[in-house]
């Protein structure tokens, strides 16, 4: 069985890429089905999410940051979905040790929506704006670093890798400190964020752009579940609890009276 077979059923594979290993691989049409079938959820599960936050948005009286960033971060990613299922914004790698499928559209989904993510914590938590910058910051130069090491081979990709955890264990540190006087909407959401953050450099030390100990199919599935549950559930269940989440008093037209916290709306 040829390591590009293997690859692509969802085992991983060891034996050495061949020079042109990648020369006959087309995507989507050498997509395994059940790869089509969960970027294809992702993307729909993705727009159907960005609809309903659109929609909560648009049910306003008043023009709110939280609702805009819970709809920015699924349309986002529903657009990235859409661009690997019809076959965008992914390569097949033949430089490393065994063929890989490296998804790069992901990585600019992700350079925007995690900050972003980060961004909506912070200011449910009131936090401050150094605070705020270095979170985000620490974001963006997190998955830089994982791009960086995906475009890498070993054992230098493996260096890239723990920059990044460098940075994610930064992301953590500081989301851990939030929990202190949080209403318990804001520690299941910043409880969330910890997850990914702590979570998805394990899928990728594990998946196409690592050791490849993860089958494609098994990694897509994962992320495509782990990117719904952040994007989709994290906006959802934040925009349906609104009040108790941040903690603000409403009026009768469901704004805020807290005036301290119009900054932040």
């Amino acid at each position: 069985m040829s390591p590009v077979f293997q690859i692509l059923n969802g085992t991983s594979a060891s034996a050495p890429a061949a020079g042109g290993a990648g020369g006959d691989i087309t995507f989507p049409d050498d997509y395994p089905n059940s790869v089509k079938h969960f970027l294809l959820i992702g993307a729909v599960g993705m727009m159907v999410g960005a609809g309903i936050c659109l929609y909560l948005s648009m049910t306003r009286t008043k023009p709110s940051l939280y609702h805009s960033i819970a709809f920015i971060m699924p349309a986002i990613s529903a657009m990235s979905y859409y661009a690997m299922w019809t076959g965008m914004g992914v390569e097949f790698k033949t430089t490393d040790t065994s063929p890989r499928v490296i998804f790069w559209a992901r990585y600019i989904d992700y350079v925007v929506t995690l900050p972003l993510l980060l961004i909506q914590l912070a200011l449910i938590a009131k936090a401050d704006t150094s605070a705020m910058v270095a979170s985000t910051g620490n974001a963006v130069l997190f998955v830089i670093a994982l791009l960086i090491g995906a475009m890498n081979v070993a054992p230098f990709k493996y260096m890239w890798w723990f920059g990044a955890v460098v940075f994610a264990v930064l992301i953590v540190v500081q989301l851990a400190g939030r929990y202190e006087g949080a209403t318990d909407i804001a520690k299941v959401l910043n409880t969330i964020g910890i997850a990914f953050t702590v979570i998805y450099p394990l899928v990728w030390l594990l998946g196409s752009e690592g050791t490849a100990s993860l089958g494609l199919s098994q990694e897509v599935a994962f992320l495509t579940i782990l990117d719904l549950i952040v994007k989709v559930g994290f906006g959802l269940y934040f925009l349906l609890n609104f009040e108790a989440a941040t903690g603000d008093e409403v009026g009768p037209d469901g704004e805020p009276l807290n005036q301290q916290s119009q900054q932040y709306v």
